[in-house]
């Protein structure tokens, strides 16, 4: 009787010990779990080391493509251009990556951008006045642009960590510097007519218009434009990650709103040539009115069948167009004032990311 109360005491006290040890471990095990939540809920992603965002720097270069739209553009409709217009530019670039959605850009351009009113229909009643004016420029543009990209995608961990694919909205500011220049007919047509043989002081040659003052500039009747201007750049890029390397290729597609309407240098209203000749030379009266040239400025026949032509530019005009008196006549329309000028630059780009992510293992002792 003894002995069967004892292993009765005997039991009870082993089965509480495993009681307490049971209950010891569910705690330890919820313990373990709850800092594992908290650790997960501090998580940044990426493997241990490299989760956390690393700024990095980039340089690059850049091959553009200039594209305008202005006064000369073959219709006057928003954005409206024409292919023949593009021209080819090349630029470096510098950036610093800051954030992991976030990049500040700078870099420095050169593209040229041309337009002729000979690409305009003389069939449409939006064109024929275009064609009829004949004019054309063609401008080099020197720009600095600083601006902000923003990122469609994330990009945590360092430089060695980019993503393979990623796109991107950048906003920002430029400054550039333009010289529109028109190339010189060979013959002074003002003076004597479609078939004149009188030449043209620098036939051939393109020439800076803004000294001209074709508009009137030199003579007080609108204010002189500047060679150094200003635009809002906008764009629009991609660019992918080149596998095993520091490099990264794209393309972006950018507008330059800009704060001048005379990167053509077209703008308001004729000047009376003879006034233009007498104060500015004969140059800047033939380049200001070139309605009667029988060609482009590439040397295409025109189509002059339903133009009148004038030959005495004394009288402040060279010719009109049948039926819509005005065209080329002192104080009658020359251009659009009330619209800037802008450009398109499309740009494929190669950038070579600076630094890397690549640590050295801890030494052990």
């Amino acid at each position: 009787m003894k002995l069967k109360s004892l292993l009765v005491i005997i039991l009870s006290v082993a089965m509480l010990g495993l009681a307490d040890n049971a209950e010891a471990q569910r705690k330890n095990k919820y313990k373990a779990r709850k800092k594992t939540n908290r650790k997960v809920s501090h998580y940044k992603g990426g493997i241990r080391g490299y989760g956390r965002f690393e700024p990095y720097l980039f340089v690059g270069a850049q091959v553009n493509a200039g594209n305008y739209f202005g006064d000369l553009a073959p219709v006057n409709k928003a954005a409206s251009t024409d292919v023949s217009f593009t021209r080819p530019g090349f630029g470096l670039s510098g950036g610093y990556k800051f954030h992991h959605s976030l990049a500040i850009t700078a870099d420095i351009n050169w593209v040229r951008i041309f337009g002729d009113d000979f690409t305009s229909d003389p069939g449409t009643e939006d064109g024929f006045p275009r064609y009829a004016r004949n004019l054309s420029f063609r401008n080099d543009i020197k720009e600095f642009r600083l601006a902000l990209q923003i990122f469609l995608f994330p990009n945590h961990g360092g430089p060695n960590q980019r993503l393979p694919f990623n796109a991107y909205l950048s906003l920002g500011g430029t400054v550039f510097h333009h010289e529109p220049k028109g190339k010189v007919p060979e013959f002074d047509h003002q003076a004597g007519g479609t078939d004149s043989t009188t030449p043209a002081p620098q036939a051939g040659e393109w020439v800076k218009l803004r000294p001209l003052g074709t508009e009137g500039q030199n003579l007080g009747i609108v204010e002189p434009y500047k060679s150094i201007a200003f635009s809002l750049p906008v764009a629009l890029g991609a660019q992918i990650r080149l596998p095993n390397t520091q490099l990264n290729a794209g393309i972006e597609l950018g507008i330059r709103y800009l704060f001048t309407d005379y990167i053509d240098d077209v703008s308001t209203e004729y000047v009376s040539l003879q006034t233009l000749e007498d104060n500015d030379g004969v140059l800047a009266r033939i380049m200001s009115d070139r309605g009667s040239v029988p060609v482009s400025s590439k040397g295409e026949a025109r189509d002059i069948t339903n133009l009148r032509i004038l030959n005495n530019h004394n009288q402040g005009h060279s010719y009109y167009i049948e039926g819509n008196v005005g065209t080329g006549i002192d104080g009658s329309r020359r251009g659009n004032p009330d619209d800037n000028d802008m450009f398109f630059v499309t740009q494929l780009k190669l950038s070579y990311v600076l630094g890397s992510t690549t640590r050295k293992r801890a030494k052990y002792r």
